[in-house]
């Protein structure tokens, strides 16, 4: 799924609302900084979640000519490389 800027501002404005409708958080800092740094954050998720896509293609590929002739599915395998990779690095995927 691809997070326009639009979206991500839409969602990080929408989950602000709703932690201050139920009291979940007391900001000490105006919504415009709370949703700059939450867009940020998110932005950097997004980053790292690429960055673990393509360290997970890179071994995928490098290893591809020990699964060609097994029944092994690719994309499983891709998707194992990438949670394994998020878990070493503390990546909430």
């Amino acid at each position: 799924m691809r997070f326009t800027e639009d979206l991500v501002r839409r969602l990080c404005a929408a989950i602000l609302a709703r932690w201050k409708a139920k009291g979940l958080i007391r900001p000490k800092a105006s919504d415009d900084a709370l949703l700059s740094r939450m867009i940020a954050e998110i932005h950097m998720d997004i980053q790292r979640e690429a960055e673990l896509d393509r360290e997970a293609e890179a071994l995928l590929e490098k290893h591809i000519g020990k699964i060609e002739g097994t029944e092994a599915n690719s994309r499983i395998l891709f998707q194992k490389i990438k949670e394994r990779l998020a878990k070493e690095r503390d990546v909430v995927l």
